[in-house]
């Protein structure tokens, strides 16, 4: 098991640490993720993967290792992932098709979700209605 280290990632100014999931999205258009910094009349952040390799949500409430091993650290807003055990697993999992890839693994942790993606280029970020 490798020892993954999540990385503050700031793609856009002002984005807080504590945001909520509005809506994910997969369609022909890519995976988009809506983010509101409140749950009434926050600013709205869209976060768009035109071609991900794959992605996750799983409840915030079942990722208690990955909390446990991260106590006292302000673990909400956005990173990026290095030495990610599932980045490892998908390329495993591919049987050698993404090694030549260079993926990142980024992470959206919210007081409900944890989306995650794997991506080989970066994602579209920006504050709608800005």
């Amino acid at each position: 098991m490798r020892t993954e280290k999540y990385t503050r990632w700031s793609p856009v100014a002002d984005v807080p640490t504590d945001l909520v999931c509005e809506a994910l999205h997969d369609d022909h258009e890519g995976v988009r993720v809506l983010l509101r910094t409140d749950e009434t009349s926050g600013r709205m952040l869209r976060i768009s993967f035109e071609a991900a390799v794959c992605y996750r949500n799983i409840n915030e409430s079942y990722r208690l290792r990955t909390w446990s091993r991260h106590a006292g650290e302000d673990m909400g807003g956005l990173f990026r992932v290095d030495d990610s055990d599932w980045l490892s697993w998908v390329k495993a999992e591919s049987g050698g098709v993404l090694d030549a890839k260079e993926l990142v693994h980024y992470a959206i942790f919210t007081g409900e979700d944890c989306i995650e993606f794997i991506s080989e280029f970066p994602p579209e970020v920006e504050w709608l209605g800005s």
